[in-house]
């Protein structure tokens, strides 16, 4: 698969627990295509970001969850997506904010 690295970061995640990881570990929590693999979400983020450089990757997939619509039966079901920890190298910043 080859697609462009601005492509395979679709957004970070940004919430209190996200935040704590990044001042205490210098991790970012990025949400990335879910046919990505460790080696080209490390080029993407170290293309986009040239000035870091990545330490180690965790990936998760998450399920889509089941959801009702109001009002009716209709059950649906969210979509699938995956979720990237970047651990950078100490002193390196992404300045997401």
């Amino acid at each position: 698969m080859s697609v462009e690295p601005h492509k395979i970061i679709l957004r970070p995640i940004i919430t209190e627990e996200s935040q704590i990881q990044t001042r205490k570990a210098n991790q970012y929590t990025f949400r990335v295509r879910s046919e990505a693999n460790k080696q080209q979400i490390r080029e993407a983020i170290e293309t986009q970001f040239p000035e870091v450089r990545v330490v180690s990757i965790n990936t998760m997939n998450y399920q889509g969850k089941l959801r009702r619509h109001m009002g009716s039966r209709h059950v649906g079901r969210r979509s699938q997506w995956k979720k990237a920890v970047v651990t950078l190298r100490r002193g390196d910043v992404i300045d997401l904010i």
